[in-house]
Parts: structure tokens; C-alpha cells; sequence
């Protein structure tokens, strides 16, 4: 049957298991509930057909033309789509799971409530495509392109996204905990309330996403870029962060009990009411930043660049801020009872109120700083610069 025209032919219900129809034209052919199980479309022209619940298990459509098709409730599992034109098409309810799709051309697709768990969709376009509620768990999407795609409440648990792009795409409350999504471009995208647990971010671009809410425990960040990005109530404790830029971010509230952000840039964020309890802070830039009632109990604060930073009334017991730069700091009111601020600088900073119970300030530099009404109860102030008694 190569080669033969099939346009606006009526095939519903066909018996067509194991057909091959190589380089042929059926356009606008209604296939529905049609038996294409085997069956070979290489090189053929579907375009405009109809092929709801249509058996096409481990079929073969390479480089076939299915734009503007029907492919509702159709069984496309184990099946290879490589590089075939799907586009403008609607492939609801539909199982493509264990399939292959390589270069697949699936802009403005609607594939709600599909299955494609654990297929394969190396560098597959999905540009304006409606993902909703769709399993995509363990599939292979690395190279993909998903600008402005629609993937809220989807399923993408433990699937490969290394390298793809999400510009400006909705993930929001999408299932991503333990995907690979190292060096994927998120810019502009809405992750709000997704589960991002586990998820390896190593070197992925998230200027200006949204994640409020999500949950991030235990996500593997490094080296990525967040500047700009919305992450007020997240859950990112233990989370890998480390030489991440965070720059203008928004963490109010979250939860980054344990975390690891040595070397991290955090100018300018705000992380009030935000919990950093034993997070590693080393080196981390936080020039700036504003940490109003944050709580950095036993938090690791090596060396961190807090010039300028507004933290006052934070909780800072048994913080290590040895050599830290704390120049003009804003400290008043807050608690750093049992704290190490060996060699810190604290020039001109604002210790007002403070408890500084059994807190240790050896050969610390507080030329300037106000230490007015501040408890200093067994405090440590050995050969400190500018400290008068």
C-alpha cells in the first residue's frame, strides 16, 4: 500500500495491524477505533485525520505529517513518532508511555490527562502545548523545548529535563521531585506550590520564576541562577545551594533549616521570617540583604559579607560569624547569646538592645559600633578594636 492515496477515507474500525502505507497521503481520514497496531506511516501525510481510540501500539509513524489530528483516548505506547509533525493536534486522555518521539513537532498540542510516562522525547518541541494533569514520570525530555507550555498539576517525577527549556511555562503544583533538570532554562516560569524535592537544578537558569510555596527539600541548586526569583514560603531545608546566584530574591519565610549556600550571592534578597537555623552561610554574599526576625541559630556565617544588611531582631544564638564582614549592620534588638564573632568586622554597626550573653568578639573591630543598653553578661571582648567598657 505504499505510496497510495487514502484522503477523507472512511477507515473507522479497520483491521489494519502490521499495514505498511510508506509515503502515503490520508489526509482528513477518519480512523477512528481503527486496529494500527505494527503498522508503518514513514514519511506519510495523516494531517487533518481523525484516529480517536485508535490502536497504534509500537507503530511506526517516522516523519509522518499528524498536524490538526484526533488522537483522543488513542493507544500510542511503544510506539515511534521520531521526528513526525504533530502539531495543533489534541491527544487527550491518550497513553503514549514508553514511546518514542525524538524531534517531535508538538506545538499547541493538548495532551490533558495524557499518559507518557517513561517515553522518550529528546529535543521534542512543545511550545503552547497543554500538559494539565498529564504523567509524564521518567520520561526522557532532555534538549525539549516547552516555551510557554501548560503543565500545572503534571506528573514529571524522576524524568530527564537536562538542558530543556521552560520559558515563561506553568508548572505550578507539578510533581518534579527527583527530575534531572540540570541546566534547564526556567526564566519567567511559575513553579508555585511544585514539588521539587530531591530535584538536581545543578546549573539551571531561574531568573524571575516563581516558586512560592514549593517544596525544594533536599534540591540540588549549585551554581544556579535565581536573581530576581520568588521563593517566599518554600521548603528548601538541606537544600543544595551552593555559589547560587539569589540575588533580588524573594525568600520571606522560607524554610532553609540546614541548607548550604556557601559562596552564594544574596544581595538585596529578602529573608525575613526566613529560617536559616544550621544552614552553611561561608563566604556567601549578603550585602544588603534584608533579614528582619530570621532565625540563624548555629548557622555557619564564615566570612560572609553582611556590610549594610538590615538583621535586626534575629536570632543569631550560637551563629558562627568569625571574620565575617558585618560593617554597618543593623543588629538591634536581636539575640546572639553564645555567638562567635571572632575577627569579625562590625564598624559602625547597631547593637542596641542586644543579648550578647557569653558571646565572643576576640580581636573583633567595633570602632563606631553602638552597643548602648546591650547585655554583655560574660561576654568576650579581648583585644576587640574600639570596644570601650
Amino acid at each position: 500500500m505504499d505510496q497510495v492515496n487514502l484522503s477523507e477515507a472512511n477507515l473507522s474500525n479497520a483491521e489494519m495491524e502490521n499495514v505498511s502505507c510508506l509515503e502515503t497521503t490520508a489526509t482528513n481520514a477518519n480512523f477512528t477505533l481503527a486496529n494500527l497496531q505494527g503498522a508503518k506511516f514513514l514519511g506519510s501525510n495523516l494531517s487533518g485525520s481523525n484516529l480517536d481510540s485508535a490502536n497504534l501500539r509500537k507503530s511506526i509513524f517516522l516523519e509522518a505529517n499528524l498536524s490538526k489530528c484526533n488522537l483522543n483516548e488513542a493507544d500510542l505506547s511503544n510506539s515511534d513518532f521520531s521526528r513526525a509533525d504533530m502539531s495543533h493536534s489534541t491527544i487527550v486522555e491518550s497513553n503514549l508511555s514508553r514511546g518514542r518521539f525524538n524531534g517531535a513537532n508538538f506545538e499547541s498540542v493538548d495532551f490533558t490527562d495524557s499518559r507518557l510516562s517513561m517515553a522518550v522525547f529528546f529535543e521534542a518541541n512543545f511550545k503552547n502545548a497543554n500538559l494539565n494533569r498529564a504523567q509524564v514520570k521518567g520520561a526522557k525530555l532532555a534538549g525539549g523545548t516547552f516555551e510557554n507550555t501548560s503543565l500545572p498539576r503534571a506528573d514529571i517525577t524522576g524524568a530527564d529535563l537536562t538542558d530543556a527549556k521552560f520559558l515563561n511555562s506553568n508548572l505550578s503544583r507539578a510533581k518534579l521531585n527527583g527530575a534531572i533538570l540540570r541546566r534547564t532554562d526556567l526564566k519567567g516560569s511559575d513553579l508555585s506550590e511544585a514539588d521539587l524535592s530531591i530535584a538536581d537544578l545543578t546549573g539551571a537558569s531561574l531568573t524571575d520564576v516563581k516558586l512560592i510555596g514549593a517544596n525544594m527539600e533536599r534540591i540540588k541548586l549549585n551554581q544556579a541562577k535565581l536573581p530576581g526569583a520568588k521563593l517566599c514560603g518554600a521548603k528548601m531545608n538541606k537544600a543544595k545551594l551552593a555559589q547560587v546566584d539569589l540575588s533580588k530574591a524573594d525568600l520571606s519565610g522560607a524554610n532553609l533549616t540546614g541548607a548550604d549556600l556557601t559562596e552564594s550571592n544574596l544581595q538585596d534578597c529578602d529573608l525575613s521570617r526566613a529560617n536559616l537555623t544550621e544552614a552553611i552561610l561561608q563566604k556567601a554574599n549578603l550585602k544588603s540583604a534584608f533579614l528582619i526576625g530570621a532565625n540563624l541559630q548555629k548557622t555557619d556565617l564564615t566570612e560572609v559579607n553582611l556590610e549594610g544588611a538590615n538583621i535586626a531582631g534575629v536570632k543569631l544564638c550560637k551563629a558562627n560569624c568569625q571574620k565575617a564582614n558585618m560593617k554597618n549592620v543593623d543588629l538591634q534588638r536581636s539575640d546572639l547569646e553564645h555567638a562567635d564573632f571572632t575577627q569579625a568586622d562590625l564598624t559602625g554597626s547597631n547593637l542596641t538592645g542586644t543579648k550578647l550573653g557569653d558571646a565572643h568578639f576576640k580581636n573583633a573591630n567595633l570602632t563606631g559600633a553602638d552597643l548602648s543598653l546591650a547585655d554583655t553578661t560574660d561576654t568576650d571582648f579581648s583585644d576587640a578594636k574600639g570596644y570601650n567598657s
